[in-house]
Order: structure tokens, then sequence, then C-alpha cells
């Protein structure tokens, strides 16, 4: 794999939200991201405090991951959380799997 990309999101969460309630949102939403092209893994986020969520992603197409991140990642956040997410790319040149 050459030229991989990772994309970090992150939101703030409403008051209150608890771990289990973003576990099913999670769940929910995690075919949403099954057969995306270009994408490669995405892992789901969130802090000890329930207060901040996200998502780390490895896309091995730029494009694909640009596209898909401003045209359906940032408008799904917008809609269910009614904040706009923090979306920052940067260049994967080295990954180590265990």
């Amino acid at each position: 794999m050459n030229n991989l990309i990772t994309v970090v999101t992150r939101f703030q969460l409403p008051a209150g939200v608890t771990t289990d309630q973003i576990r099913t949102a999670f769940v929910e939403a995690a075919p949403g991201f099954r057969n995306v092209p270009g994408l490669v893994r995405k892992q789901f986020l969130h802090s000890k405090d329930c207060r901040t969520a996200g998502g780390v992603y490895l896309w091995n197409d730029e494009r694909a991951a640009r596209a898909f991140m401003n045209e359906r990642v940032a408008p799904m956040i917008r809609e269910k959380f009614h904040v706009d997410p923090a979306i920052e790319f940067y260049d994967s040149p080295v990954i180590v799997e265990n």
C-alpha cells in the first residue's frame, strides 16, 4: 500500500450522552462505512467523559477520502449532532500492524 491517508474527525457530543448510547449510535452507523471505495479501515472513538466523539479512517485514495468526508461524514455529523466536525487529513508513510 502506497500513499495511505489517515483522516481524524472530532466533534462535541450533547451533554448527558452515555457510553451505551454512543456505542448504539456507532453500531447503527457502522454499516454505512462498509464497502466504501478507497476506505481501508474506520475506527469509532469517544472520550472517557463522553463529551467528544470522532473517528480515525485509513484510506488508500485521497480524492475518495476528501469526497466521502465532505459529502457524507460531515453532513451526517451536522444533522445528528448539530455541530461542525473538525476533519484533519494526514499522510501516513509508515504503518505498523501487530
